[in-house]
């Protein structure tokens, strides 16, 4: 009788864990999509600081043009790079996948943030359009690097156990992913931004 207890006990633990999960799982994903929106946002705060060259209007295309490199990164490229990795038998769900995106944009947006006193400061005192366009290049292709890098090693965690023959074959997908998401950042800013050449 206390064995069959103990089983019963047992599978109703195992019962309450099992509908557990895809509670967790759905309760993390807007979590999730809040911190992607909040690196778009920090990324504004750099718009911002771009615009203070040009003032007025500016300040406003360049507050919605800075994010729009991330966001083509976060809904263009990303779901292709998961599709790839989904056909390669990688050990990935959709759940990992957001959460790598959402902490690739947000520590992005924060690099970004957090150069934006220094570059408002470079932009405006700069006399040469050429050399503020530049500067302000660095600072994109800066945060734009430290976002990729984290999103790699979130990826490289959540396929910790695969074979290395897996390992290897994502290694180089993630470098055409690399190759695809700074062309499509690259001229998403060169398009939106003002002070890159865009649209005015």
């Amino acid at each position: 009788m206390t064995d069959e207890g103990n089983v019963m006990g047992v599978g109703v633990i195992g019962l309450s864990r099992t509908e557990s999960e895809p509670l967790a799982v759905s309760a993390s994903v807007p979590k999730e999509l809040s911190r992607l929106a909040s690196g778009l946002g920090l990324s504004a705060v750099f718009g911002l600081a771009l615009g203070a060259r040009a003032g007025g209007l500016g300040l406003l295309q360049h507050a919605l043009g800075a994010p729009l490199g991330l966001l083509m990164v976060a809904g263009v490229a990303a779901p292709s790079l998961f599709v790839r990795l989904s056909l390669m038998d990688a050990p990935l769900r959709p759940t990992q996948m957001v959460s790598a995106v959402a902490h690739a944009t947000f520590n992005t947006g924060l690099v970004l943030a957090g150069l934006s006193p220094a570059m408002a400061m470079l932009v405006v005192s700069i006399e040469s359009a050429g050399a503020a366009a530049w500067i302000s290049g660095l600072g994109l292709a800066l945060a734009g690097g430290i976002g990729l890098s984290c999103l790699f090693a979130e990826l490289q965690r959540s396929i910790a156990g695969a074979s290395l023959l897996l390992k290897s074959r994502v290694f180089m997908t993630l470098a055409v992913f690399t190759v695809l998401a700074c062309a499509l950042a690259a001229r998403a800013w060169r398009a939106w931004l003002p002070l890159l050449g865009g649209a005015a």
